[in-house]
């Protein structure tokens, strides 16, 4: 991997964000997301984000996937693969693994399957077969992870219940790489517009008082100190990154 530990420990949170805001970070996003197929929902969604600036999750992948240079990556929640497909336009020969349960009418859109997500990601240059684990991760990552060593890039954008969020948080950090990187997604939604009966039930149980899911991250951030975190909350959904020191 390209960026050392020096690099990490010397670089203000600000000043990282601002970096994955540069304009060609955003040009090229926009460029990936053009070659794919529209998704009626959520395309110009993210589209809107990256030119309003936001530090969107998609831009967080790709600057990580140019800077990091990492050789594998992992993903919980691939659904039409818009992160994923920045990973693979930036490292064509890396290597893919892509978690999911392919959830009819997931976000009120189409969850067309891997077989789509893996021509998507040819439309744009990815030279190898992603390695798609299709079930719950609860299943499938324990599993997977027996025979693993380590992931350079990891994005968990799965499960948001806060009890199933921390489990694939769990499951997950022990096997980052030294040097690596964890992106958790939506940690600062904006609530304002979700039914709260649904954004409950979407949150499940909480005995721990974690409340959503920057609880969640806080709580993983006091479990795993061999990591260096960093949070944007400025903008919703709001993205973790916790980097492995050691």
């Amino acid at each position: 991997m390209k960026l050392d530990l020096s690099f990490w420990k010397s670089v203000r949170a600000e000043d990282l964000f601002h970096s994955i805001g540069h304009d060609e970070n955003r040009e090229f996003v926009l460029g990936v997301l053009d070659r794919l197929t529209p998704d009626p929902v959520w395309t110009m969604h993210i589209i809107n984000a990256v030119r309003s600036k936001k530090v969107e999750t998609r831009c967080v992948v790709s600057w990580l996937a140019r800077e990091l240079q990492p050789d594998t990556y992992l993903e919980v929640g691939v659904r039409r693969g818009f992160s994923m497909a920045m990973v693979a336009a930036r490292r064509p020969m890396i290597d893919i693994y892509g978690f999911d349960m392919w959830v009819h009418n997931y976000a009120g859109t189409a969850n067309p399957g891997p077989e789509f997500v893996q021509s998507e990601l040819s439309r744009i240059g990815y030279k190898k077969n992603v390695k798609f684990k299709n079930g719950s991760s609860h299943s499938t990552l324990p599993t997977f992870l027996k025979s693993t060593k380590s992931i350079d890039l990891i994005t968990i954008d799965g499960d948001h219940s806060l009890l199933g969020a921390y489990q694939d948080l769990i499951d997950l950090m022990p096997h980052c790489a030294v040097g690596g990187v964890v992106v958790f997604d939506d940690i600062a939604p904006d609530v304002s517009s979700i039914d709260p009966k649904a954004l409950a039930r979407e949150r499940g149980d909480d005995p721990n008082g974690w409340r959503d899911l920057l609880g969640v991250w806080h709580a993983i951030q006091k479990k795993f100190s061999n990591f260096l975190y960093f949070q944007y909350l400025s903008d919703p959904p709001g993205v973790g990154i916790g980097v492995r020191l050691s």
